[in-house]
Order: C-alpha cells, then sequence, then structure tokens
C-alpha cells in the first residue's frame, strides 16, 4: 500500500489471520497521543477455543505497542525528542500512516508470556525497519545492477 505501512506476523503456515488497523492521532493542544485499534477482518479465534476475548486483547495490544515503537522511530527520524508531539497534518493524518496488521497467532496465545509477547513486537519492528530503510534508500538496498 502507498498510503499504509502494512506488517505481517503469522504462525499459521502463511495464512495472514486477523487484520487489525492502528490509526495514530496526536494533539498538540493537550500534549497527548491517541491510539486507535479496530479489528478489520476475522477475531483470529477459533469457536472452540476458550479465551476469545482475552485473544483478541492481546491482538489489539500487540498493534498498540508497534505503533508506539513506529511513532518512536518517526519522532527520531524528525530529530526530536521520543516524547515531542509532531502534530500531523491538518487532513487528520498522524505522525504515520495507519498501520495495517495481520496477526495469525497460534490458538491458545492468550497464554504468552511478557518475554515472548515481547519477542513478536520486536520481530515486527524489525520488519518496520528493514521495509523503512529499503524506502529511504531508493528500494534498491542489498541489490546488484548488471554487470
Amino acid at each position: 500500500f502507498s498510503d499504509r505501512i502494512f506488517i505481517s506476523i503469522t504462525q499459521l503456515s502463511g495464512k495472514v489471520g486477523s487484520l487489525l488497523l492502528c490509526n495514530v492521532e496526536e494533539s498538540i493542544v493537550d500534549n497527548s497521543t491517541t491510539y486507535n485499534v479496530r479489528t478489520l477482518l476475522g477475531t483470529g479465534v477459533a469457536s472452540r477455543c476458550g479465551g476469545g476475548d482475552r485473544e483478541v486483547s492481546i491482538r489489539e495490544v500487540f498493534v498498540r505497542r508497534l505503533a508506539e515503537r513506529i511513532v518512536i522511530h518517526t519522532r527520531k527520524m524528525h530529530g526530536v525528542s521520543e516524547t515531542t508531539i509532531l502534530g500531523g497534518a491538518e487532513d487528520g493524518t498522524g505522525p504515520i500512516a495507519p498501520l495495517l496488521v495481520g496477526v495469525g497467532l497460534k490458538p491458545g496465545s492468550s497464554n504468552l508470556s511478557v518475554e515472548s509477547f515481547n519477542v513478536l513486537v520486536n520481530a515486527a519492528m524489525e520488519l518496520y525497519l528493514d521495509g523503512w530503510k529499503m524506502n529511504h534508500a531508493g528500494g534498491m538496498v542489498g541489490m546488484e545492477g548488471p554487470d
């Protein structure tokens, strides 16, 4: 997508799982950042599995945490502190493009440890940073030209 950040993290043999969207808004009036996360497709919870609400919540927290990390990265790239509000544009866009995340976790993911959760967030952030570097280097990073 040219107007969205898209990342997919899955443990389900290539299946996207649930598709969640996070819009980030900043207010220079009260110096706040708001993360609005909503599920667009699927819940990622099989009807036979218990703990469905908790699994949905884990996915939403995962997407929010990832968005927080991307916002911090964006602020650093603008040369400001991690807590500085960038404000966004008058059209309501935030400091980052809308974040679209495919999350496909194995059933029972509501029992994730804090360490496992952080490993997933770190892996997603690494994917984002790799894409960011390629995008800002002209898209030819690591590619060889004809001899």
